[in-house]
């Protein structure tokens, strides 16, 4: 048994297909998988941010999530499958928020 089992769905087939042959795009596919599945994460994370009651809170949450995003661009392999995992418990974190926000509202900012 030299050889590896290969995956039983057709796309993991051809996915363990392509990696197999071309070992040097391995990095690139990975990078594109991850560039199409941050960019739903980051634009829920702004729309919750965007529903917080209190302005002080909104416009932190608002800015965390841009420097965050910005800080880890360049994030390849297992460090941006952490910075993933992590965005995603955030976003749970953001809209347990914004539920308790929304049912002890706080009296309206200065600011806003």
């Amino acid at each position: 048994n030299c050889y590896k089992k290969s995956p039983s769905n057709r796309t993991s087939r051809l996915l363990y297909l392509y990696l197999s042959f071309h070992p040097f795009h391995h990095s690139a596919l990975f990078s594109i998988m991850t560039s199409t599945s941050t960019l739903p994460l980051f634009r829920s994370l702004l729309r919750n941010a965007k529903q917080l009651n209190d302005y002080n809170f909104r416009v932190y949450a608002i800015r965390r999530v841009k420097t965050g995003f910005r800080a880890n661009q360049n994030l390849q392999g297992n460090e941006a499958d952490s910075a993933f995992r992590k965005g995603t418990e955030q976003l749970e974190v953001l809209k347990r928020q914004v539920t308790m926000g929304n049912m002890y509202p706080s009296a309206r900012s200065v600011m806003e």
